[in-house]
């Protein structure tokens, strides 16, 4: 009996091995292509995720570029065309500037074919040589700018290098002149900073008294100061060829002026150069650190061997001409001294009034102090007192006549000479 259950048990167990076997097969089977599944889906997945996050992840429009590359025994072409693609903006809007772009290109390109076809015996100058690179930028909604760099060559010691700035609104595909969205006060901003860096540095190659005098020369330059100017990085960058303001040598000079910069209409009416550290700092900057400590200047002046630059809060820095020898270390140029109107405090003490009661408050007060001198100015005939702040600073005060206790004119300070 016993035997027989053991083999109906057996029996009954074979019966069920191939059921549950495959049912287990089954499922392995059924788990390993779900994964091979979602493995091969992954890509798709991907994509779809990528694209309904485009507006945030990646740019609905974008700038892409043909390169349009021809060499013969009489040119050699090499061009980039800028070209707007994307769903974001209308058809109609990238059609209209995609246009005006390649017309310009082509016509750039056509003109060097014709001058190399028309320059018969010309053959030891060739091959005559056509390239232009492009640059673009959007950081400034709702337009785009692009910036053409074009250097050709066809015959003479050297090649030449262009600019031309292009600017469009994307609402409605115009093209617009950056100057006419500059107001007086900031077109007069840039181009003061611009002359003055022109008159500083050696390397800008205009004698330093063209830059103030008025002369034709100098006309001629302030007319198309900003004729290639384009956005770039939330600001305005304008652009100058060779020669136009320095040697074919320095290539494109640039000047970048930020809009915030540009905006800014704050003015420390109240400046207080409160303590010996604070009016060292002032003498130890340089241009670089004027300018991003009291912006832009909102005047500029020449005097004998030197620049002063006008800030929004009357402090008036000076730089010697010529002071930096290359451009690119135009930035780093020294200030030499500084002098302030009687906007101004020292040591908290007020510049307005009497230079007689000035004194004697700045003598009370100011321990790091010692007077030098005073007396009449021959020069002026403004009476004035020098002191000494520190081992290192000198410190000049005038008034407007040769009476002492006539009102404050301005302060000077400087580094005492060693």
């Amino acid at each position: 009996m016993k035997k027989f259950k053991m083999i109906s048990i057996c029996i009954f167990i074979v019966l069920l091995l191939p059921i549950s076997g495959c049912s287990l097969l089954k499922t392995k089977n059924e788990s390993v292509s779900k994964v091979n599944t979602s493995v091969k889906q992954k890509p798709n997945q991907a994509i779809v995720y990528s694209n309904k996050n485009e507006p945030t992840n990646k740019p609905a429009w974008d700038v892409v570029f043909e390169r349009i590359y021809q060499k013969t025994e009489k040119y050699e072409i090499d061009v980039f065309i800028p070209k707007i693609i994307g769903d974001a903006l209308k058809q109609e809007i990238c059609e209209k500037i995609n246009s005006i772009l390649r017309k310009y290109t082509e016509q750039q390109i056509a003109d060097i074919k014709k001058i190399s076809d028309g320059s018969e015996g010309d053959s030891g100058l060739y091959p005559y040589i056509l390239d232009i690179k492009c640059e673009w930028d959007k950081s400034v909604e709702p337009y785009i700018s692009f910036l053409f760099e074009e250097y050709s060559y066809t015959g003479g010691a050297h090649g030449l290098t262009q600019i031309e700035c292009f600017t469009f609104d994307l609402r409605t595909g115009n093209s617009i002149k950056l100057v006419n969205y500059l107001n007086n006060d900031q077109r007069k901003l840039i181009e003061n900073y611009i002359n003055f860096a022109r008159a500083l540095c050696n390397d800008l190659d205009d004698p330093p008294y063209e830059v103030f005098n008025g002369q034709g020369y100098q006309k001629a330059i302030d007319e198309d100061l900003f004729e290639d100017m384009v956005f770039k990085n939330d600001g305005l960058l304008v652009c100058f060829e060779p020669y136009k303001i320095a040697s074919y040598a320095r290539g494109v000079v640039k000047f970048w002026f930020d809009l915030k910069e540009l905006r800014n209409k704050e003015e420390n009416i109240d400046f207080d150069l409160s303590n010996y550290v604070t009016i060292k700092k002032l003498l130890s900057m340089n241009l670089s650190e004027v300018r991003n400590e009291f912006g832009l200047p909102t005047e500029i002046y020449s005097y004998e061997g030197g620049l002063l630059y006008k800030t929004k809060s009357e402090l008036l820095f000076s730089f010697d001409f010529n002071s930096v020898e290359r451009l690119e270390d135009m930035t780093k140029a020294c200030v030499n001294s500084f002098s302030t109107g009687d906007n101004v405090k020292l040591y908290g003490i007020s510049l307005k009034g009497s230079l007689s009661a000035l004194d004697k408050k700045l003598l009370k007060n100011v321990k790091e102090l010692k007077k030098v001198s005073e007396g009449i100015d021959e020069e002026w005939g403004s009476y004035f007192v020098s002191y000494e702040l520190g081992k290192d600073i000198e410190l000049y005060i005038e008034s407007k006549t040769s009476d002492k206790n006539s009102d404050v004119s301005y302060m000077l300070v400087k580094k005492k000479r060693l």
